[in-house]
């Protein structure tokens, strides 16, 4: 369960799109995709946990992640939004 696969919503600031902030993520091993308004980043649980410094133990979703301090000047939010549901 601790290397669980997720994915996180980044939205912009007012600023727009920073290839910086993208890098600075791809450096701390997540990967990232472009979207209109922002990224979707993806990793491990336990890679997320250890960039964001914060434990997804018992999070109620959606839950809104600290934002680093190298990425605040960019980013309004981050966030580990409720998995999709699907209805066969």
């Amino acid at each position: 369960m601790l290397d669980d696969y997720l994915e996180l919503i980044l939205r912009w600031s007012a600023q727009g799109e920073n290839l910086e902030a993208k890098s600075w993520l791809e450096k701390n091993g997540l990967s990232t995709s472009r979207m209109k308004n922002g990224l979707l980043i993806t990793g491990s649980r336990s890679q997320i946990e250890t960039v964001f410094s914060v434990s997804l133990e018992n999070r109620e979703l959606p839950f809104l992640l600290p934002i680093p301090v190298e990425l605040q000047s960019s980013v309004a939010s981050i966030t580990l939004p409720k998995p999709r549901s699907y209805h066969l």
